[in-house]
């Protein structure tokens, strides 16, 4: 084995780190959003990311010079392509999930929760110019 595959893997275990760190953002965000009804492109992107875990692993192994896997019925070649495919796939929905609500909407609104201290010092001010006004 020389240097370059050794770096090879080393890049190919880096991804999996990177596509742990993914996968796990997208699902702490799906639980913070299960409530809102225009979702579907994160749960596309969250099954995305999902395959691209697995991808990552599998390719993790070819380049590591595993090529089957259960005594020679896996070839870990095909199972790559076909986890790359499912992959690429998911984000495409993705994508067109997202353009379809944008079409839907018309208008993308991008919204902030109002934190409650900013809320009542502003009804604080409001309540004060009214108490200007009548005086």
């Amino acid at each position: 084995m020389g240097i370059a595959n050794y770096i090879s893997i080393l890049l190919g275990y880096a991804d999996i780190f990177i596509a742990l760190f993914i996968t796990t953002y997208a699902y702490l965000f799906l639980k913070k959003t299960n409530e809102h009804k225009d979702r579907r492109p994160w749960d596309f992107l969250f099954v995305s990311s999902v395959l691209y875990l697995i991808f990552q692993i599998f390719n993790t192994l070819y380049v590591s010079g595993i090529t089957s896997i259960m005594g020679e019925s896996i070839d870990i070649d095909l199972v790559r392509n076909v986890f790359a495919f499912l992959f690429s796939g998911c984000i495409l929905l993705a994508f067109i999930s997202q353009h379809d609500l944008i079409l839907r909407s018309q208008i993308i609104l991008i919204s902030k929760k109002e934190n409650k201290d900013s809320v009542r010092k502003e009804n604080k001010t409001v309540s004060e110019e009214k108490i200007e006004i009548k005086v």
